[in-house]
């Protein structure tokens, strides 16, 4: 027998959450009922946390979180079968159009994304389309799973957008789970990473994952010391993490010609000055929207081959603190990914 009631996360304004009783989600034709065993505080969380109560308006009633791991305990007619343990990847679409079709749900024009358009991951129970479902191999276990969910498949999908070779010099600003994740991969594909944040133990921890350089943008202007890290002329490639606008404009300004910049952080605006910082060096700047889903078996054997991203997985909050997860990534001093245990 399924329970009929479960804990869910529920904001609550201004830097406050509850664990909130709500009734288990039935599901409709083509979804399946998962039972959580891990989810993470993302930093795309961390606005509505922040928000007041009046600003949040109906997202207060959302059960947050898109980085759900579990098991399924009710299967879709035909789809993944009960007892699979899997990852659940946090947009859907529906599931005709051209975008649905080619493993691209994000750009749907029906797109639902979990935690924000329906009831998300920080729940012990979440109901998805069977579509949403990524049975997970055995050798990747939960935590590494919810790092998987959103930051690492992020990092990945970026980092080989970028197009970034052997040898480059990869600027990444913005240290937090993705930024991290990126150094990690960058770092193992070769490139001399140059890693950019004002927070002093994200610097140092980026430089014992293999970065070359460390460089705080609050005491200095990053561009000219990449410049001259870089041999004068500028980085081959920037992964902008950060999402914060200044940043946005310093690595386009810190590449060299013909250079690209890969937007990962979102922000709503961005000042660019296109014919000196565009035109005159011929960069290439592209958005990368976290990963798609056909993407997830290279994902996969990636994180296989990177052991360093177990360094970013910090211990599990019992849910029953779900509190501290959420004050821990607001404070910016985790490293790594902070996960909610749900056993």
């Amino acid at each position: 027998m399924l329970p009929t009631h479960m804990r869910a996360v529920q904001f609550t304004g201004s830097r406050s959450v509850r664990l909130a009783e709500l009734a288990v989600p039935a599901p409709e034709a083509g979804e399946a009922l998962v039972q959580i065993t891990m989810s993470a505080v993302c930093g795309s969380d961390l606005p509505f946390y922040r928000a007041s109560v009046e600003a949040l308006g109906p997202r207060a009633s959302v059960v947050p979180g898109h980085e759900p791991v579990g098991v399924v305990r009710s299967a879709a007619p035909g789809g993944i079968p009960e007892g699979t343990r899997v990852l659940v990847y946090h947009h859907s679409g529906e599931g005709r159009c051209e975008h649905c079709l080619s493993g691209e749900p994000m750009f749907c024009t029906h797109r639902q994304t979990l935690g924000n358009h329906r009831h998300g991951a920080d729940a012990e129970w979440l109901v998805a389309p069977d579509a949403s479902l990524v049975p997970l191999p055995d050798d990747i276990d939960d935590a590494m799973a919810a790092l998987i969910a959103c930051n690492f498949g992020t990092a990945f999908a970026g980092l080989r957008k970028s197009g970034a070779r052997w040898g480059d010099r990869l600027i990444v600003t913005g240290l937090g789970s993705v930024g991290l994740c990126v150094v990690v991969a960058a770092v193992a594909a070769g490139c001399r990473v140059i890693a950019v944040d004002p927070i002093g133990p994200r610097r140092e921890f980026a430089l014992a994952l293999g970065a070359e350089w460390a460089i705080d943008p609050v005491a200095q202007d990053p561009v000219p010391t990449i410049r001259q890290a870089a041999g004068g002329r500028g980085a081959e490639v920037a992964m902008e993490c950060s999402g914060n606008a200044l940043a946005q404009r310093q690595v386009v300004q810190a590449v060299r010609p013909h250079g690209t910049v890969v937007l990962v952080g979102s922000n709503s605006s961005m000042e660019i000055d296109p014919g000196v910082d565009l035109i005159r060096k011929e960069i290439l700047v592209t958005g990368s929207w976290i990963f798609k889903r056909y993407e997830m078996a290279d994902i996969f054997r990636a994180a296989r081959r990177l052991p360093q991203l177990r360094r970013l997985i910090g211990v599990p909050v019992p849910a029953d603190e779900v509190e501290h997860a959420f004050a821990a990534a607001d404070s910016g001093d985790s490293l790594g990914k902070v996960l909610i245990d749900w056993t």
